[in-house]
């Protein structure tokens, strides 16, 4: 634990220090934080079932110090994993910002951003847990900064409104049951006398409040404006990891507090919210940065289904019910951060390439980039819950953990939990349709831009490493399913009770259903096979003569154009109809002159963003216009100003 921290804390320095040799500083800055990286997966995998701590001398304020139960354990090797994989990828990756500005700084930054996401999940009390969130936000915004442009300013000021306003949050939660309690220590909250009113506050402050961070519906807005604005690496590490540190957040909490089982219910509902509305939203993108952005929404809404079963479980004393939503939303955490990533780090190969985030531009790009293409459909395979990959086992678990739910008293409780299940049900549908939809028309079909076609090359041998570190454990999570269910069975069960998960080498669920994700594979490579086993049987190649002609498809008498292909918009075309009244989409047609090929653009809108932020902007801006008149120059009114506000502030004291 000591030595992860401090291989993190000495890459930043060494990048900062080095920061005038650009490049040097970036690939030593890197490479130590792939080394504390892979020190901390094998640490924290292998420690996972213990707890441990970390004290720091001297006369600081509130006493620093750190705690990792199995629970922090899980999660931090969680942010290790992904930032491996991140860490050897950005070692080429960062060239891409020689001149935008310097990789030593990008690099202590990097460094500092993971350092502070796991100083996060080890604080011990209020003060430190604050200061390194806050620390964890600072650095992000600073991040998403590198690429300087108008875009990337927007999105870096929402980013920050939502962090500061979830933050606010999340400390007067803090401070509430810290009151409670009577300490700042963690390990006292549980001690808390509360009745369900103070606790349902507490609840909901924190939920909202790590919820914002999370990119939970519908305080999901600044989601898909900072991750296309961040550079890729950045990208992989703040969809994949930071925003499940809120998850953490919303986790431990519940565990401090005496649950109850609306609570439970409200994260379901908001779960099967952003899950839907995300996915709903990503179909609809062009910037494939965004649309895996709202696949982040729609991943974090998973994870919420998982934890609103858990949640509902300890609430009711259902240790079986507890236990099976808090193992697939634990699950669905790593796998979620394991696919995501890969994905990002994909994107990034792709915008490195082509120096585009449009899909409708790109095409035929398999044939430049066969190794991001296979990586960057492995990870599309995971993210639609395809078997055997590791999508499939998380989504699986929290399908049972609401069956089960749903054969329980109570009307109203069977009609929430079996609305979810259809919820889920049409979120894998639609990501399944989002995902043929990204794969073909990026990396199949003919080239649309014959300049960028041309000039596209594989990524280099770092990215690609990076990627398929990546690839590996979407693997490996998959059909190492028993391994991983064991391992987060030890984490359910030190707080939400235990159930045997596994028998006789298969995961089985409380209503009796096996999973064996070996035999799924041999099953799906059977099938890939069986058209070849046809072929061979029919000895069609031995009796035919083929003679391969290429030439361009047939066209109806018309030459033949790239632009006759299938693209983003119309792939959804019908569902833009369907959905026209969540979407609001502006379609414009404009027409170029007689030589140039018409434009169709056809952009959805998050309306959430009209409904539920647009308003309070005007009003903040209305109010600071009025606010103006106050600032008139003359000193002897801002000498009033004080006196006034000293005296409020004394008024104040001298009631509380």
């Amino acid at each position: 634990m000591e030595m992860v921290y401090a291989l993190y804390l000495l890459g930043a320095f060494v990048s900062i220090i080095l920061y005038k040799e650009n490049k040097v500083a970036g690939k030593i800055g890197f490479s130590i934080a792939a080394a504390a990286s892979a020190l901390g997966v094998f640490h924290f995998l292998f420690s996972i079932n213990s707890n441990e701590a970390l004290e720091i001398g001297g006369n600081f304020i509130f006493h620093p110090h750190f705690a990792l139960d199995p629970l922090g354990k899980f999660f931090s090797f969680v942010i290790s994993l992904i930032s491996l994989a991140s860490s050897v990828y950005s070692i080429q990756y960062a060239d891409e910002y020689t001149k935008k500005g310097s990789i030593g700084v990008m690099a202590f930054l990097f460094n500092s951003f993971i350092l502070s996401m796991l100083l996060v999940i080890s604080s011990a009390n209020v003060f430190w847990f604050m200061v390194f969130w806050e620390l964890m936000t600072l650095v992000s915004y600073l991040l998403i900064c590198f690429n300087d442009n108008e875009k990337s300013l927007k999105a870096t000021v929402i980013y920050m409104g939502i962090a500061h306003l979830g933050g606010t949050m999340i400390l007067a939660a803090f401070l509430l049951l810290a009151k409670s309690s009577g300490s700042m220590e963690f390990a006292k909250f549980s001690a808390a006398n509360l009745t369900p009113l103070s606790a349902s506050v507490i609840f909901l402050l924190a939920f909202v409040g790590f919820g914002s961070k999370a990119g939970m519906f519908p305080i999901h807005v600044w989601l898909p404006q900072a991750h296309p604005a961040a550079p890729s690496n950045v990208s992989a590490l703040m969809s994949g990891v930071m925003i499940k540190v809120a998850i953490f957040g919303i986790i431990k909490f519940c565990l401090w507090l005496p649950v109850m089982s609306w609570w439970g219910i409200l994260i379901l509902i908001i779960g099967a919210l952003s899950a839907l509305l995300g996915v709903l939203y990503a179909l609809t993108q062009h910037d494939y940065k965004a649309l895996l952005a709202y696949h982040s929404v729609e991943n974090i809404g998973i994870i919420l289904l998982g934890l609103g079963i858990g949640v509902y479980g300890l609430a009711i004393h259902s240790p079986i019910l507890a236990t099976i939503g808090f193992l697939g939303g634990l699950y669905h955490v790593l796998n979620h951060a394991t696919f995501k990533g890969l994905l990002f780090l994909g994107a990034g190969s792709v915008l490195y390439t082509t120096h585009t985030k449009d899909m409708e531009i790109l095409g035929g790009l398999a044939r430049k980039m066969p190794y991001t293409a296979f990586a960057f459909l492995i990870g599309a395979m995971a993210i639609t819950a395809l078997p055997p990959l590791n999508g499939f086992v998380s989504e699986w678990l929290t399908y049972q953990g609401m069956l089960q739910a749903a054969l329980g008293d109570g009307v109203l409780y069977r009609l929430v939990f079996t609305l979810s299940i259809v919820a889920l049900a049409l979120t894998g549908a639609l990501a399944v349709m989002c995902f043929v939809k990204v794969y073909s028309v990026i990396f199949g079909g003919a080239p649309r831009d014959k300049k960028i076609f041309e000039k596209a090359k594989e990524a280099p041998i770092s990215m690609i490493i990076g990627m398929f570190i990546l690839v590996i454990g979407c693997f490996a999570f998959g059909l190492g399913a028993t391994t991983v269910v064991d391992n987060i069975m030890h984490v359910v069960g030190s707080f939400a009770g235990h159930y045997e998960a596994v028998k006789n080498g298969a995961v089985v669920s409380p209503l009796g259903s096996v999973i064996s994700t070996p035999m799924i594979a041999i099953i799906l490579m059977s099938m890939l096979a069986l058209p070849f086993i046809i072929v061979v049987i029919t000895m069609n190649n031995k009796t035919t003569k083929h003679i391969v002609r290429e030439t361009d498809p047939w066209a109806c008498g018309f030459k033949y154009s790239p632009r006759m292909q299938m693209t983003a918009s119309p792939f959804t075309g019908s569902l833009r109809k369907i959905m026209d009244w969540l979407f609001r989409a502006n379609a414009k047609v404009i027409d170029q002159g007689y030589f140039k090929p018409v434009k169709y653009v056809n952009h959805a809108k998050d309306i959430w963003w009209n409904i539920f932020y647009l308003p309070f902007i005007k009003i903040v801006s209305a109010c600071s216009n009025k606010a103006q008149g106050f600032q008139n120059g003359n000193s002897n009114l801002y000498v009033l100003y004080v006196l006034m506000a000293l005296c409020i502030f004394v008024g104040i004291g001298y009631l509380i």
